[in-house]
């Protein structure tokens, strides 16, 4: 990025530069909450080489660590309802294969006999 000044009225991103960029930009935060999270790994799960070292959990990192977590969750839309789930209010999939067969059986008796 250069040091050039912004000027108001000249300078800005519109909602198709920012539609473009998304993905970009969305993965260039993952990987920098992976570089947050190789910094509080440690700290979370220690080794038991790093305790022979002396290393003890210090919270702020479990802290810094849940909230990468959680930004990642966000990122990745985790929390959402799967799309793959079946409705609830639908009923269950026996049901609704009960239900295809009452009406290929209806179909198929609105059909000319000897076809």
């Amino acid at each position: 990025m250069t040091d050039r000044e912004i000027v108001p009225g000249q300078a800005g991103i519109n909602e198709e530069q920012v539609a473009e960029s998304a993905p970009g930009v969305r993965a260039l935060v993952v990987q920098r909450l992976e570089m947050v999270w190789r910094a509080c790994a440690p700290h979370i799960n220690p080794s038991q080489l790093d305790l022979e070292e002396g290393l003890r959990r210090d919270p702020r990192y479990i802290e810094a660590g849940i909230r990468v977590l959680d930004r990642l969750t966000a990122i990745y839309g985790l929390t959402k309802p799967s799309q793959h789930q079946a409705d609830p209010d639908q009923g269950s999939s026996t049901d609704q294969r009960a239900a295809v067969a009452r009406f290929v059986e209806e179909l198929e008796q609105r059909l000319p006999k000897g076809q």
